[in-house]
């Protein structure tokens, strides 16, 4: 399907946004629920979660503001192990945790008495775009699934790192080796960077991994001392990250605390007015469970109906494979953006995605709340 449907944008509703969590595992999952208080009866559900490492504050906000102008309820929540979620050791990226917390997600907002539960919709970005498509196959009884640049195959996205740079690509996989055995004896995890230069050993090294992430933080988010020294040393890579950035002088004071724990060299950043914290950095044994990863091949297993918004010049989730996933079937419905992976958060074609997005879940909440009558 073609999404060529123009979006009006009408007059926005008012928006209440209040902190609330739900219970996953053992910990909690921090959430924002936004909704228009001036509203009455149950209304639609959009649930939204990020990718690799990213907390909440990395553009999320923008898209829920959209959603619930448009009269739905929106839940945006970090994963267990980052950001303002419960969950030790810090930085951890456990891929089956991390779907048990979209079920954890779903169950919460089936107790809210404003949540139609017959229209309820999954919203994951880039590594949460993969997970969605699981969650999906697994019975989960939704109405409509959204995935943003998602990560659908792990074998695919490694043959991208590695053209990115084979080298680090070794370094990040020895160091997940000793990470993975250290965690057997209960050794603090050791982390490297989730975006990061071609000589980095980073999660993603794609030519605009630095330059798109970090510009995915709001404008005052300030970096760690340790950091800051390192960039300041480094020029060309300083040039690579976003001016929302600040660099923290050393002052020779106490570094302040932060909810991931622990200083690393990779970079803590701390929101304006300390709203919130979170680093460039993730546990190591991630990368022997990467290339493992494929949920794109969940898309054949549903029939939800499905919106994959595709970044064309994407090298962290390869476009490609993620389009040959989709072929031939007829829930799914593919929208193509010429961009690299970090451009659909920002900008126009930030616009342009939420308007298609807009307009795919109006007509799928439209159809299922016709379907229940």
């Amino acid at each position: 399907m073609e999404i060529s449907e123009p979006v009006e944008r009408r007059e926005a509703v008012a928006v209440r946004r209040r902190e609330v969590s739900f219970a996953s595992g053992r910990d909690e999952c921090a959430a924002w629920l936004y909704a228009a208080p001036d509203l009455n009866g149950p209304r639609p559900m959009v649930i939204m979660g990020h990718g690799l490492g990213a907390v909440r504050e990395m553009r999320l906000d923008a898209f829920a503001q959209r959603f619930a102008e448009a009269g739905w309820s929106v839940l945006v929540f970090d994963y267990r192990h980052l950001g303002a979620s419960g969950g030790m050791p810090r930085q951890l990226l456990d891929i089956g945790r991390q779907r048990a917390d979209w079920h954890a997600a779903l169950a919460f907002v089936r107790t809210l008495p404003e949540v139609d539960v017959e229209r309820i919709a999954l919203w994951g970005s880039s590594f949460g775009g993969g997970h969605v498509l699981q969650v999906a196959s697994e019975g989960a009884g939704i109405a409509a699934v959204v995935a943003q640049c998602p990560f659908t195959d792990g074998p695919a996205s490694l043959r991208s790192r590695i053209q990115a740079g084979p080298l680090s690509v070794v370094a990040l996989t020895i160091a997940g080796i000793l990470d993975t055995v250290g965690s057997w004896f209960g050794a603090k995890p050791i982390l490297l960077p989730m975006a990061g230069t071609s000589w980095m050993p980073a999660f993603v090294a794609s030519p605009d991994a630095l330059a798109g992430a970090s510009a995915l933080l709001p404008a005052g988010t300030r970096l760690s001392r340790r950091t800051s020294a390192v960039l300041k040393r480094l020029p060309s890579v300083r040039a690579r990250v976003s001016k929302n950035i600040e660099l923290t002088e050393n002052d020779g004071g106490e570094e302040p605390s932060t909810a991931v724990g622990r200083d690393t060299m990779w970079g803590v950043l701390r929101g304006p007015d300390g709203e919130f914290d979170a680093a460039n950095a993730l546990a190591a044994r991630l990368a022997l469970r990467l290339p493992l990863y494929r949920p794109g091949r969940a898309l054949g297993r549903f029939s939800t109906p499905t919106l994959l918004c595709v970044c064309d010049n994407d090298a962290a989730a390869p476009a490609k494979t993620t389009k040959r996933r989709a072929q031939g079937l007829a829930h799914v419905h593919v929208q193509s953006y010429p961009c690299d992976h970090f451009d659909i958060y920002v900008g126009e074609h930030f616009e342009r995605a939420v308007r298609d997005q807009l307009y795919f879940l109006a007509t799928q909440f439209d159809y299922t709340a016709h379907a229940t009558q």
